[in-house]
């Protein structure tokens, strides 16, 4: 019986003392689990569209799986890795912010059918947004009001935009300058929008500024109202005149300006009021207005007197006192005037000691005299050139002469045509002349100058047309334009690609290579140098000729020239730079330092290099320069071979030492044949004469 009791109470302990391992166990885990997540948040919620991080989830050193990725929303069970271990966390993900965009107010054409996407732009949110109308407009009828277009993303937020639509059959104006023609009735019309025009645009409207409604109405019968705008924002032109009064007479400001002329009416006042009593010549100010407000100032001239005006024809001599009646007599003097230009003008004349003011009128009744120009004779000229009246001939008479052809000249078609061109002189007195001229096509091709390899800098622009230039034999001066694959960051050798087209279509292309190096000396610094010794050589008042000879014989005196010093003949800007500081270097380092110096002028040059040619294998460097007088070899490099100054030379000088500068002809335009005349060219420049 006591056996029966025990067995009962053996297993009550039994269970007990597993109960208390099982929390023993149930703590330790929790303990470990405690442990494992400490400073770590388990649970996490963040805004959609927001980047997790382990960052986000712990201080401690960490890797999160998804580390960075964007989480759709819900919850995600992720893996945080936390020293080799790995965590489950658990991230709830959610949408609470609504979409935003911008407002786009807007007219829309009537009949239109525009999607609600049209009237918002710039919509922002995480996911996807879907737009609407808030109520759907009517786009059949024309009416001007807000409306609201929803925006809803995929957790239901929603956003309304309140947009400012205007339903239009047709514009709200139509602004053109008063004298244009009248516009179409189409160009009052929303695109896609057909409607007939009710109101009449009568040309006199064009010619006064102002608001003119009209009407449309569409084929359902809708009525749109519009206007015209026209504006005068240009101002009126005028040239002053001299006005004769006798005594007792007055004029109006208008008489003041002749040749008045604008697109809208005109009214005139004066700046300055005429004195009637005055016999002196009075210079009238007045200011011309038109409907648009625009203003001109011309300044006339007054002549209040009785004398008889005299009428004289136009001429290049000055007035003599035969011009004039001599009075019975009386002596007569006359200031000094060249009646050259017809009108009216003051003139003072003496009479037995009395000065007096006359008008005197210059009229020109001989009509211009043509000459055919002499190289036009005989000459072929060229299909598909703009060919002016100047170009056959030359016109002669006391005053201005225009040209003008006869008819439409067809400069197209090759053959041979008759050309009729006009003069009409100043006063209006005219001459016609005839040419019979041959027309040929132009199958010659331009050439394309100084498109040679050239050494440039890695990281700095290129100046591809600093020494390249196209001309044709028969158009002059033609565009080149550049086609490259060059890389400006990066160092190597590219192709690049020059062509120009002359006015027939001919069309040259030349091909070489740009290597890009980098730089060693910048152009700051090499700059400094140059300016420096252009300071030191030149003076502001000198010519190109001048600076041309200033910087030969500096450069021949700073280097002096010592064979194989110089084993880099890539580096310009380095080779100038060395020779300036030793006082020694090659002809690269002579070369280099003039055009670093030519550089800071505005004379023309072109870069050349020796082809390797009989007994001169070796590399030699100079330029050609042109001050408008033709291309001539500049070359400062004093040899004790040569023994030269090469300062402007010709192709014949260059002779002195054969194929010394030899190159390659084709790139480079040809030399000039006569001396350079440093003093007559000089003396040219200073007088402007030079071409």
């Amino acid at each position: 019986m006591q056996s029966m009791k025990k067995r009962p109470e053996k297993q009550r302990n039994r269970k007990r003392r597993a109960l208390i391992w099982v929390f023993g166990v149930l703590f330790v885990l929790i303990a470990a689990i405690a442990i494992h997540y400490r400073g770590v948040r388990a649970i996490l919620t963040v805004e959609y569209g927001t980047a997790v991080t382990a960052a986000d989830l712990t201080s401690r050193d960490a890797v999160l799986e998804t580390d960075g990725d964007v989480l759709p929303c819900g919850w995600h069970v992720c893996n945080l890795s936390i020293g080799g271990f790995w965590t489950p966390v658990l991230i709830r993900v959610r949408d609470t912010v609504a979409p935003i965009a911008e407002p786009v107010d807007q007219t829309v054409p009537l009949g239109s059918d525009p999607g609600p996407d049209t009237f918002v732009r710039r919509v922002r949110d995480a996911g996807t947004v879907r737009v609407s109308f808030a109520q759907a407009p009517d786009f059949e009828r024309e009416w001007e009001d807000t409306i609201g277009i929803v925006l809803e993303d995929q957790s239901k937020n929603r956003t309304v935009v309140p947009v400012r639509v205007s339903v239009r059959a047709t514009v709200e104006s139509l602004t053109v300058e008063a004298g244009s023609q009248i516009p179409a009735p189409e160009m009052f019309l929303q695109n896609g929008v057909q409607a007939a025009m009710e109101s009449v645009i009568e040309p006199e409207m064009l010619h006064h500024a102002g608001r003119y409604p009209l009407t449309f109405v569409t084929e359902s019968g809708v009525c749109s109202q519009t206007q015209l705008i026209v504006v005068d924002t240009v101002a009126p032109t005028a040239e002053p005149t001299l006005v004769l009064l006798a005594s007792g007479e007055t004029a109006e400001a208008a008489a003041f300006a002749q040749n008045a002329e604008d697109e809208t009416d005109l009214s005139f006042a004066f700046l300055t009021e005429p004195d009637y009593d005055s016999r002196e010549v009075q210079s009238i100010p007045v200011r011309i207005t038109d409907e648009g407000g625009n203003t001109l100032d011309v300044e006339g001239k007054l002549l209040i007197t009785d004398v008889r005006p005299r009428t004289v024809e136009a001429r290049t001599d000055a007035l003599t006192v035969e011009d004039f009646e001599n009075r019975n007599g009386q002596t007569v003097t006359v200031e000094h005037f060249v009646p050259d230009t017809p009108g009216t003008h003051a003139v003072k004349v003496t009479v037995n000691g009395v000065e007096e003011t006359l008008a005197l009128t210059v009229v020109d009744t001989t009509p211009p005299v043509l000459t055919q120009r002499t190289e036009a004779a005989g000459t072929a000229f060229y299909t598909r050139h703009d060919y002016r009246p100047e170009d056959f001939f030359t016109a002669e008479d006391v005053t201005p002469v225009t040209l003008a052809f006869v008819g439409e000249p067809d400069f197209g078609t090759p053959g041979e045509q008759t050309i009729a061109v006009l003069a009409r002189d100043a006063g209006g007195n005219e001459t016609t002349e005839q040419l019979q001229v041959v027309l040929q096509d132009d199958v010659n091709p331009p050439h394309i100058y100084g498109a040679i390899d050239r050494i440039c800098y890695v990281d700095e622009p290129i100046a591809y047309f600093a020494e390249v230039f196209g001309s044709d034999d028969e158009d002059g001066p033609v565009e080149v334009t550049v086609e490259s694959d060059v890389l400006l960051h990066e160092e190597g050798s590219y192709r690049v690609v020059y062509r120009a087209e002359d006015l027939s279509g001919n069309v040259s292309e030349a091909e070489c290579t740009f290597t890009l190096i980098q730089r060693t000396v910048t152009e700051e610094e090499l700059r400094e140098i140059a300016q420096a010794v252009m300071k030191e050589i030149t003076t502001p008042d000198m010519v190109d000729a001048e600076k041309l000879k200033a910087i030969f014989d500096y450069v021949q005196d700073r280097i002096v020239y010592a064979n194989g010093v110089n084993n880099n003949y890539t580096d310009w800007r380095r080779a100038a730079y060395e020779g300036y500081l030793s006082g020694t270097g090659d002809c690269f380092n002579i070369y280099s330092l003039t055009r670093a110096l030519l550089d800071e002028t505005d004379i023309r040059y072109l870069s050349v290099e020796r082809l390797k040619a009989g007994v001169w294998r070796t590399r030699h460097y100079w330029v050609m320069v042109d001050l408008g007088t033709g291309w001539y070899i500049f070359d400062p490099t004093w040899t004790p071979r040569h023994r030269v100054d090469c300062f402007m030379w010709t192709k014949k000088q260059c002779e002195v030492v054969h194929l010394y500068w030899n190159y390659r002809e084709s790139d480079y335009p040809a030399l000039a044949t006569e001396p350079f005349d440093y003093e007559a060219v000089a003396a040219a420049e200073r007088s402007g004469s030079l071409p």
